[in-house]
């Protein structure tokens, strides 16, 4: 979802609505160099944990065995929408920080590309992050309340996925068809028109709203559900042959952190999102609930704390699963021992470069003294063997003669 009056700078964003004279709005905001150094650190920061936490997460399901279920699998998917909005989305964004404006960069094919692609991948990973989260809190359900009837889906993890990819692609694909770029006082903008085939006014309020219920409220709904459920199911039961069986505990005790875990992460997307849908909403009634622009910090911030879940995320996954933080401490320790490797190959070589060069050093000076006390040396090593010579020379001739009889 893109905002279509998008030909203006970050200062003078406003939307249309009919301003009632007996209330003042609040005078236009000014960009200064302040904000701007703030607010690219901010996404500069959230997009470098971001690609590199989740990448780690995925590389840490892929090379640990024991994780390879579908609970795993569905966080691994849920990494992949994460890293897709980070890769796709993140990136204008901060151009749009570092610029003061909403202009794409390039024209032409390119531009129109990006133009396309920028929103569209929003809207499909906040879908397939949701649904994916629905998808864990099913996979829960099913693994504590029927534990048999999961085990036969934990190994078809791609009829999971792949129907999650395919609603989230679809159901957003008319965002293809109306975000279009347009050339204004010699700059590209981005914007969302549904003209000729819906109608301008109406199909932007339509696909607004459906996407906040099909990809926000109804998940949520689903979620609550299924993990008040399993909570109760977990919390208070008893595991038949816990008092006889002690290994039987730390069992219950790690599926509990990891229901902990998914939890704060549904939680957490909640959060992050909703202003989010809430500022799109009053985006598209404004005509009916705004009686002035929205502040463009609170437009900047709304969005930034939904991109900001994408870093939080694999942030989490470190801090209470214990299989993710050895993952993680084990690629830790695979750059710090690379690196380690790397300097000390560099050391080592300096060191066996130093050391040809004394040797060189010490032959050339055996070979042709060219002190005053190398000469010295040299005529004491001369004296020492002389001596050595002539002690060989009593010891074989005179010796021998006196044993004689």
């Amino acid at each position: 979802m893109m905002s279509n009056n998008n030909f203006s700078n970050i200062s003078t964003e406003y939307f249309d609505s009919d301003v009632d004279p007996l209330f003042e709005c609040p005078e236009e905001e000014t960009y200064t160099s302040q904000k701007r150094f703030v607010r690219t650190t901010l996404y500069l920061v959230a997009m470098t944990i971001s690609l590199s936490g989740n990448a780690t997460v995925i590389w840490i399901v892929r090379k640990n065995h024991r994780m390879r279920n579908l609970t795993h699998y569905l966080i691994v998917n849920m990494a992949v929408a994460d890293l897709l909005i980070t890769v796709f989305h993140m990136p204008y964004k901060l151009q749009v920080q570092l610029t003061n404006s909403y202009a794409v960069v390039v024209g032409g094919l390119t531009g129109k590309l990006i133009c396309k692609v920028v929103g569209y991948s929003q809207d499909v990973s906040i879908a397939s992050s949701v649904l994916t989260l629905m998808g864990i809190s099913i996979d829960r359900f099913m693994a504590v309340v029927f534990p048999f009837k999961r085990a036969t889906l934990s190994h078809k993890a791609r009829y999971i996925l792949v129907p999650i990819w395919i609603v989230s692609i679809v159901i957003c694909s008319p965002l293809l068809y109306a975000n279009r770029m347009q050339e204004y006082e010699g700059e590209f903008y981005c914007y969302e028109e549904w003209t000729p085939l819906l109608d301008s006014d109406s199909a932007g309020r339509d696909y607004t709203v459906t996407q906040f219920a099909l990809f926000y409220v109804l998940p949520l709904i689903v979620i609550t559900v299924f993990y008040s459920c399993i909570a109760f199911k977990v919390w208070n039961r008893r595991i038949p042959g816990q008092r006889h069986f002690p290994r039987a505990r730390p069992h219950s005790v790690a599926r509990k952190k990891l229901l902990r875990m998914l939890i704060i992460i549904v939680c957490l997307f909640a959060a992050c999102w909703l202003p989010y849908h809430v500022i799109f909403l009053l985006q598209v009634f404004s005509d009916k609930y705004l009686y002035c622009h929205i502040p463009e910090t609170i437009m900047f911030y709304c969005l930034f704390v939904g991109h900001a879940n994408s870093a939080i995320n694999p942030c989490i996954y470190f801090a209470i699963h214990k299989e993710y933080r050895k993952g993680l401490l084990q690629v830790l320790r695979s750059v710090c021992c690379l690196r380690a490797a790397t300097i000390s190959r560099c050391l080592l070589r300096r060191k066996s470069s130093f050391n040809l060069q004394a040797n060189a050093d010490r032959v050339d000076q055996t070979e042709s003294p060219t002190s005053y006390v190398g000469m010295l040396n040299r005529k004491r090593c001369l004296e020492c063997d002389h001596l050595a010579m002539e002690s060989t020379y009593f010891k074989q001739n005179v010796l021998r003669t006196v044993t004689i009889p």
